[in-house]
């Protein structure tokens, strides 16, 4: 896999654009919102600085071929929505988890579904995955639609161990 020299993605409506530092706006927008934090096991950020370490976090997860990230926007506007990532890669770089969260001003629109067909046909197609893994809460019945509706599988036989709420989805190819 290479992560350098990646390019933005398009869909009839989206512009799924390579993360850098000009997002920290929608970072913070989507960790410190309490409808888009309600299903994470992570603490709402409070302040800029955090969104500015995730930044740098996540930037340096991509440099290091560790991670991917798009930031989300609507091409009539150019508003960034959300985001969305492949991380969590297995060894042999053939599965990797997906990450992704919306403002929920955009929830129930198909953004996202939108969104995750262009990613997942990424993973297969240029990254070559074989698999890809969601975690999603038990609780979060949009996340589960949109998995659902995505193809994804549950993993009934598959618990994840830090947080026994979450179920784990997978779609191979």
């Amino acid at each position: 896999m290479i992560f350098k020299n990646l390019k933005d993605l398009y869909t009839p409506r989206l512009r799924l654009r390579i993360i850098n530092t000009d997002d920290v706006d929608i970072i913070y927008d989507l960790r410190s919102n309490e409808e888009v934090q309600k299903y994470i096991h992570r603490d709402p950020f409070t302040n800029v600085g955090q969104a500015e370490a995730q930044i740098k976090k996540v930037l340096d997860f991509q440099n290091n071929e560790e991670a991917i990230t798009w930031i989300i926007k609507l091409k009539s506007d150019l508003i960034k929505v959300g985001s969305v990532c492949f991380w969590n890669f297995s060894s042999d770089r053939k599965c990797a988890e997906l990450g992704y969260d919306l403002l929920p001003n955009f929830h129930n629109k198909g953004i996202m579904s939108e969104a995750l067909k262009e990613i997942l046909d990424f993973g297969f197609q240029i990254l070559h995955l074989k698999k890809v893994e969601a975690y999603t809460s038990k609780y979060n019945k949009s996340s589960i639609a949109l998995l659902e509706k995505n193809n994804f599988k549950i993993q009934a036989d598959k618990f994840d161990k830090d947080y026994p709420d979450n179920i784990i989805y997978s779609l191979s190819r």
